[in-house]
C-alpha cells in the first residue's frame, strides 16, 4: 500500500467518524426537543445516514447506521434494552429502503421523498417488532395512523436538512473529494 493510498483511508475513516459522532449528536439533542409521545421521535440522526449514503454508498451507510445507534444507546444508558433493539431494528431496515429507493428512483424521488420512505420503513418495523416481540394485541395497529402523521413530518423534515447539507456540500466540492474515497 502506498503512502497515497494510506492518506486516502485515514481521510475516509476521519470523514466517516466526523458523520458518526454528528449522527449521535443529532441522537442525543433530539431527547430535548419536546414532542408528544414518548415513541415519537424525529430521526434527525437519519440526516448522516442519508448524506453517507449519497457520498459513500451502502455499506458505510449501514456501518454509520450502527456506529451511531450503538455509541448513541451507549451514552443514552439504553444499550440492548427493548428500544436500543427497536431503534437498531428500524434503523437497519431503513437503511436499506433508502438504499433501494435512492437507486432505483433517482428521478421521481428526491432526498425528502427517500426520507420519507425511511421513515416509513423505520416506523413500520418498530410497530412490528412490537406487535411479533412484546405486545401481541391488533391496538398497536389501531394507533399506526397516528404515528404516520408524524413519520410524514419527520420524513420530510429530514429529507429537507440532508437536502441542504448535500447540495452545500457539492458546493464546496466535497464530491470530487469522497467520489475518490468512495473508489479507495
Amino acid at each position: 500500500m502506498t503512502l497515497i493510498e494510506d492518506i486516502k483511508i485515514n481521510e475516509r475513516i476521519i470523514i466517516l467518524s466526523l458523520i458518526v459522532a454528528l449522527g449521535v449528536v443529532l441522537h442525543r439533542l433530539e431527547i430535548l426537543i419536546p414532542l408528544p409521545s414518548p415513541w415519537i421521535k424525529l430521526g434527525l440522526a437519519n440526516v448522516m445516514t442519508l448524506v453517507t449514503l449519497i457520498f459513500f454508498g451502502l455499506r458505510d451507510a449501514v456501518t454509520v447506521t450502527l456506529l451511531r445507534i450503538m455509541l448513541g444507546s451507549i451514552i443514552g444508558g439504553t444499550f440492548l434494552s427493548p428500544t436500543f433493539l427497536l431503534s437498531l431494528s428500524g434503523g437497519v431496515t431503513s437503511v436499506f429502503v433508502m438504499h433501494w429507493v435512492y437507486q432505483r428512483g433517482k428521478s421521481p424521488f428526491s432526498l425528502v421523498g427517500v426520507s420519507i420512505c425511511a421513515a416509513y420503513t423505520h416506523t413500520l418495523t418498530t410497530v412490528a417488532c412490537i406487535y411479533f416481540f412484546w405486545v401481541q394485541q391488533e391496538f398497536i395497529f389501531k394507533i399506526l395512523p397516528v404515528f404516520f402523521i408524524f413519520t410524514l413530518i419527520a420524513g420530510i423534515l429530514t429529507g429537507i436538512i440532508a437536502n441542504f447539507i448535500v447540495i452545500k456540500l457539492i458546493a464546496i466540492k466535497f464530491v470530487l473529494k469522497s467520489s475518490v474515497l468512495k473508489n479507495s
